[in-house]
């Protein structure tokens, strides 16, 4: 293995390590939660969990869902039994220094978008039909971007999984019972 890669293996590896600590601290705070994960399996670790997670989270995270995306990560996750802390860790792409440069992004994009889309709102009148049209395209223009990186994410990541050989260590089996027979 290159240095490079080498070194790129360790910091994500070292990542993951400081996201894991982060959120099991959190898990603690919120035990409902926690077993609630547990029940729907959103807490399982294995490559295609952690990938579902990591689009769930990319998903969420672009959209203009401040204050509630951990609600909807939770359902997402439970929904496609995707791991909520990949969906928890990738949601933080959109934190808030970067909202309002992605927000603004996403209304131009939507703004586009309507050039060539039926959506009218002839039935509002001034200012309500204003705020209706800059809804709508802030909506349409982050679902037209997160859609697609959700899931380019859920492929990167798996590419990028099998690449490096970050695989899971094989769950311990449990030692074989000794004969314990007098001779």
């Amino acid at each position: 293995m290159s240095p490079a890669r080498r070194w790129l293996r360790q910091r994500i590896v070292n990542e993951s390590r400081r996201a894991r600590v982060r959120t099991r601290f959190w898990l603690k705070r919120h035990p409902r939660i926690r077993a609630f994960l547990h029940r729907t399996g959103s807490l399982d670790v294995d490559e295609y969990t952690l990938a579902r997670g990591v689009a769930v989270g990319l998903f969420i995270g672009l959209t203009p869902t401040i204050g509630i995306q951990t609600v909807l990560m939770l359902g997402a996750s439970a929904l496609l039994r995707a791991n909520f802390p990949a969906a928890f860790v990738a949601s933080c792409l959109n934190n808030p220094l970067t909202f309002p440069a992605f927000y603004f992004g996403f209304n131009q994009l939507g703004e586009v978008l309507m050039r060539y889309l039926p959506i009218r709102f002839t039935s509002l009148s001034g200012l309500e039909e204003e705020i209706a049209e800059e809804t709508t395209a802030l909506l349409l223009g982050s679902l037209a971007v997160a859609a697609p990186v959700a899931l380019a994410g859920y492929f990167v990541f798996l590419y990028v999984w099998r690449r490096l050989h970050l695989h899971l260590p094989a769950p311990a089996e449990p030692p074989e019972p000794e004969d314990r027979r007098e001779p």
